[in-house]
């Protein structure tokens, strides 16, 4: 492999650093086309699509995989906090799926947002993301479709059908719940 080393009395190029300037030149060159890549598909600049990816982060909106794949490159440390933000996120969303009520909604939302110490980094950063994912699940057909309270929820139940080893159809009204009856019998 041929290397772009400075020898002495040459001048590098303008914007180049020692580092970059010790890397292979094809290295340097598959570099350069992604970067060029990048911009053309973005139609913005680096800097321009950087600052638009971490204002995309720092408020706790969900990121692209090239937005994640081009942070983890330009700032590892963010991209960390990123991660941690999307965790907690998805576990709020599986969480929020189970729900029987638009109440029991909220009181996993006010868990989720009570569980960030006032004195962590990201909180902001983190309670933008839970902000959002609530916010989208509150416009899901999902949400609409719940009762307001739990005591609601009960009397709604769904009855569930299932058929028995024995070709007995049973069916029950509610997980944990100590009634259930066989039909067909």
């Amino acid at each position: 492999m041929i290397t772009n080393m400075i020898g002495k009395g040459k001048t590098a190029a303008p914007g180049m650093t020692e580092e970059k300037q010790r890397m292979p030149i094809e290295q340097q060159l598959m570099e350069y086309a992604r970067s060029i890549r990048e911009e053309g598909l973005r139609g913005e600049t680096k800097e321009a699509y950087a600052a638009r990816v971490y204002a995309k982060a720092r408020s706790g909106q969900k990121l692209t995989a090239d937005e994640m794949s081009f942070l983890a490159r330009t700032n590892p440390e963010l991209y960390q906090k990123v991660l941690r933000a999307q965790r907690i996120r998805k576990e709020m969303e599986s969480r929020l799926k189970s729900c029987r009520s638009k109440q029991e909604a909220q009181e996993v939302f006010s868990a989720f947002v009570g569980s960030i110490s006032e004195k962590d980094p990201d909180r902001d950063m983190i309670i933008q993301a839970l902000n959002q994912a609530f916010r989208e699940f509150q416009e899901s057909g999902e949400y609409q479709r719940l009762p307001e309270t739990e005591e609601e929820a009960k009397e709604k139940m769904p009855l569930e059908f299932v058929r028995n080893g024995n070709g007995y159809q049973e069916a029950y009204i509610a997980e944990g719940a100590e009634e259930s009856f066989e039909a067909d019998a």
